[in-house]
């Protein structure tokens, strides 16, 4: 049996909160699952084993605590301390239960399950929400795609993953020592694209503006691929080099992805691509053409406008 988030959500609500108490959970696992409220209105997942789990840091969402039962056995306690999360955390414990259900021995079981929170932890420190919307998800598509194309083309690997400095809080998606690249992705039918501040395309040294053409698609369709399979595409790219395989996780971590079904779920097809040089003449709004008493802007190019600049990828 699968455990979701949803079949979670029915059991915390199956019994009253004021109560307390625990239930456990009906799966075929190497660790017993307890779901509950430590407090009024304090969700909790609870692991009893045998052996003594690790214990691992809390956070100002999650509070995380050990302790050994009169029988023996060990506990780990995870308890929701902001509401405005139920949702995620909701998430995290549906995925904490599957991810470590793959093994059949209690040790295995727990290292996974230590391992995973932990990717959840540093997910959660770079955003409050657990699922990116689907804009972000094609506008990672778009840049995992556009990474692998500069390795294919030849690049170092390492040099190519370090250059990939968007998910670090950078203006462009990649710069490198001879250019820098913002990546877009929209629609087949789309006529503009939509820039989100005044510095994306305000470096002076040259760069392109990359749009990639991905639309949702049927399963069956010729090139299909979900976000968690290009995903999986690119690992095997660097996998050769274990400093740039390592970076691209903590990358993915930053830019909001952990691997989750729902990530797999949903195919799409990039059906092709354009590059814009931009130059000093390209039509764009930065802080130098602004007045300064804006300082903040998203505005949208026309496609069909900026034509005169394409050139091959």
């Amino acid at each position: 049996m699968k455990i979701t988030a949803e079949y979670l959500h029915e059991k915390w609500n199956a019994f009253n909160y004021y109560d307390g108490g625990y239930i456990q959970i009906e799966v075929k696992h190497a660790l017993e699952w307890h779901v509950g409220y430590k407090e009024i209105d304090q969700k909790a997942l609870v692991i009893i084993s045998q052996n003594e789990p690790e214990l691992l840091p809390s956070s100002k969402s999650i509070a995380v605590t050990k302790g050994r039962r009169t029988d023996g056995r060990w506990t780990l306690s995870f308890v929701l301390m902001r509401n405005e999360q139920d949702s995620v955390f909701e998430l995290l414990c549906a995925d904490l239960i599957s991810y470590s259900q793959t093994v059949d021995n209690e040790i295995s079981a727990l290292n996974l399950t230590v391992r995973r929170f932990k990717q959840w932890n540093k997910l959660l420190e770079h955003q409050r929400k657990s699922l990116m919307d689907e804009s972000n998800r094609k506008g990672l598509l778009g840049e995992l795609i556009y990474l692998c194309e500069v390795i294919d083309a030849g690049y170092p690997i390492l040099p190519a993953v370090q250059g990939w400095v968007g998910p670090d809080g950078a203006d462009q998606d990649f710069v490198y020592a001879d250019n820098w690249h913002e990546v877009k992705s929209v629609g087949v039918s789309a006529d503009s694209v939509k820039i989100s501040s005044l510095e994306q395309l305000a470096n002076t040294d040259p760069g392109e503006l990359v749009v990639m053409l991905i639309d949702k698609c049927a399963p069956e369709h010729s090139g299909a691929v979900s976000l968690g399979e290009q995903v999986d595409h690119t690992f095997r790219r660097v996998h050769e080099n274990d400093d740039a395989y390592s970076l691209l996780e903590s990358k993915l971590m930053r830019y909001g992805f952990i691997d989750l079904p729902e990530y797999r779920e949903q195919k799409y097809v990039c059906s092709g691509e354009m590059h814009f040089r931009v130059d000093a003449d390209f039509p764009r709004l930065t802080s130098d053409n602004v007045v300064p008493q804006i300082i903040e802007v998203q505005y949208s190019i026309s496609l069909a406008s900026i034509e005169d600049w394409r050139v091959e990828g």
